[in-house]
């Protein structure tokens, strides 16, 4: 085969520019919601009202009980729409999905800022579970889009993104709480709260003009509607000369027996059961290597470990410089593979977090040693979202077969909050406890994470999905290379997808097997 020399940006459409990052609006939306209840946790407001009055220190406080129900119990709504937001977009479709998560936040939020006086800690708590079932919606419904309409060679980068708009909403959050941080009146926080309006009604509205999955209308065995939707993402060029009706069939026939969804109980069978393994294990490592320690409490840390003058500040400028983090990400997924990165990831945040460990539990601190803990703890904020922020998202999307994609990322999530939920009513405890030393526990799972990334992830950067099932059809060993053979069809998709090389023995990943034809490279 000839080589293909058009430019990946080339497939970069106005329709699937707009279709790829309208929608991440709901990512902001989750950013927002976490970093705005870290604030408001501290947020003297919220605190008088909902919190329990201490007459030896003459304030109203929250105990480690109380604020640990508060953050965790809303991932039983977060747990629920990941749940069922599998079965949801296979049943119903992506933007029915969308329509439906902009619905229940909306009413969610109404119901956390509409108390009044005191007494409404319940609601309070109600209205978060239903904001959080439209933010396990938007986790599955969004990404498993994404990697559907992206072509090969642009998904990691697009899929990626959804990080930058998560820390662009919890930098807004942040510059919210600070605005309310000295308001004493329930004003204040329902403001900081009532914000997520805004997102959801963007969401309702940029639905109407995207179209549906093309590979979505295939499962329903829609095929003329298929090529209809891949016409309106797809350059003109390829529309005109067929490329749009040459990619579906190349889809189908490389899907075979598996177009259509499948049950359950698929995700363990075959090479599935691996899949899902590694998609269950990365979602298990974005929350326990201390993501909710800088989301969620590092408002509460910095006030409550000598830093409560800038407890305020401190979190505006970590969300800022998580948020620039993102960028070189979204280029080192593509450039040096998901491998690669993951592994620079963990690497560092594990360093940073043994630092921030060992100079924390010193008795007296200098302030170099001081300065020096915050500064481990934004470059840890940044090694995070550098790379095992977003790329268990982009995981759970593209490594599965078409036929559970939705299901194994919809469970992964769903792991990924039980997690979540775990550690958000541990920390609070762990941070009372043994304060700074939570780094030396956070530290060590990045390093298994570290070990696991080598061991047991293959490369799929800049392969069609479809190719990607070839990819885990032999096993992996990062120490001998075997080589993966693609069917024709799969390859012809990656070929129409844009495929920087294809018909080459471009180094994709570091071990390319130049011995074999066109449509084989080594693991």
């Amino acid at each position: 085969m000839a080589l293909l020399t058009r430019s990946s940006w080339s497939m970069m459409t106005p329709m699937l520019f707009f279709s790829s990052f309208c929608l991440l609006v709901g990512d902001m939306l989750f950013g927002y919601d976490t970093g705005s209840f870290g604030g408001i946790l501290a947020n003297p407001g919220f605190v008088r009202q909902f919190g329990t009055y201490n007459s030896k220190t003459n304030a109203y406080a929250f105990d480690s009980l109380h604020t640990s129900l508060l953050s965790s119990l809303a991932f039983i709504g977060k747990f629920v729409g990941c749940l069922v937001a599998g079965p949801a977009i296979e049943r119903l479709g992506h933007r029915v999905v969308f329509f439906a998560l902009a619905a229940i936040s909306i009413i969610g939020i109404t119901a956390a800022d509409s108390g009044i006086g005191t007494g409404r800690y319940a609601q309070f708590i109600v209205g978060r579970i239903i904001v959080y079932i439209s933010v396990g919606l938007v986790e599955v419904d969004v990404t498993t889009y994404q990697s559907e309409i992206v072509p090969a060679p642009l998904r990691g980068l697009v899929v990626v993104s959804l990080q930058l708009f998560l820390t662009s909403g919890t930098l807004i959050a942040n510059g919210a709480n600070k605005s309310f941080s000295l308001d004493t009146s329930p004003a204040g926080w329902k403001i900081v709260t009532g914000i997520q309006f805004i997102f959801a009604v963007l969401i309702a509205f940029f639905t109407f003009f995207i179209p549906n999955s093309p590979r979505w209308l295939l499962s329903k065995d829609r095929e003329e509607d298929a090529i209809v939707s891949l016409r309106r993402l797809r350059p003109k060029s390829d529309v005109d000369n067929g490329n749009c009706e040459a990619e579906i069939q190349a889809i189908k026939e490389s899907l075979q027996d598996q177009v259509h969804k499948g049950p359950w109980i698929d995700l363990v069978r075959g090479s599935n059961l691996r899949r899902t393994m590694i998609v269950i294990v990365y979602y298990f490592f974005q929350q326990t290597t201390g993501q909710a320690f800088v989301s969620t409490y590092q408002t509460v840390f910095y006030a409550t470990n000598g830093y409560a003058a800038e407890a305020f500040t401190y979190p505006i400028v970590s969300s800022c410089l998580g948020m620039v983090a993102v960028i070189p990400a979204m280029y080192l997924v593509e450039k040096l593979g998901r491998r690669y990165t993951l592994l620079i990831s963990y690497g560092l945040q594990g360093f940073f977090l043994y630092l921030l460990a060992g100079l924390g539990q010193k008795d007296a601190k200098s302030s170099t040693e001081s300065n020096a803990i915050v500064a481990a703890f934004m470059l840890f904020a940044i090694s995070y979202n550098m790379g095992s922020a977003s790329i268990p998202y982009l995981l759970g999307s593209e490594i599965p077969n078409s036929a559970v994609r939705e299901k194994t990322q919809s469970l992964g999530a769903a792991w990924n909050v039980i997690w979540a939920f775990v550690t958000n009513f541990v920390l609070p405890y762990m941070l009372n406890s043994i304060h700074f030393q939570v780094g030396w526990v956070f530290g060590s799972i990045s390093l298994v994470a570290f070990l696991f990334t080598f061991f047991f992830l293959p490369e799929t950067k800049g392969r069609a999905l479809e190719e990607i099932d070839a990819i885990f059809a032999v096993p992996f060993n990062p120490f001998r290379p075997r080589p993966v053979d693609f069917r024709d069809a799969e390859h012809r998709v990656g070929q129409l997808e844009g495929e920087k090389m294809v018909g080459s023995h471009e180094n994709l990943d570091s071990n390319i097997d130049s011995s074999k034809p066109q449509a084989s490279h080594r693991l």
